[in-house]
């Protein structure tokens, strides 16, 4: 666990205590606190994950991976990050319901967004069968 992690962690508690504090004092401000804290989070998660999207991509053009499958494989990344904290805040919110939906939308879109890819590999696997003579 690197020192970035030490200080995300340190910053994740000290927003949480906050929140559990002002739950006490001002409810109003609860909300708002654990949205910003979220977003501040995530914000560094986007920065850490630089290098991961670097390496990945390195790896893409040396494996015989197509730019959209690699394109692809980014936005479902994303699509997934994005819609578990946004689910969870909605949770945190009381309208587990709305997280409920938000989550079956994300992997509807996650579907959609797999299609192309999954024509691929089927298309590949019957050019393998017609080439075997199967």
């Amino acid at each position: 666990m690197g020192f970035d992690t030490y200080k995300i962690c340190g910053a994740a508690l000290i927003c949480a205590l906050a929140s559990f504090f002002l739950r006490g004092i001002k409810k109003e401000y609860e909300i708002p606190l654990t949205i910003a804290g979220s977003v501040l989070l995530l914000a560094a998660a986007i920065g850490m994950a630089a290098p991961i999207v670097e390496y990945i991509s390195a790896l893409s053009q040396s494996a015989p991976i197509t730019g959209e499958a690699f394109t692809t494989l980014m936005r479902v990344i994303g699509i997934s990050m994005l819609t578990r904290i946004s689910a969870d805040i909605c949770r945190d919110m009381g309208t587990p319901s709305v997280a409920a939906s938000l989550e079956l939308v994300a992997k509807l879109e996650i579907m959609i967004l797999c299609l192309p890819l999954i024509s691929s590999v089927l298309e590949s696997i019957g050019a393998l069968f017609s080439e075997a003579g199967l």
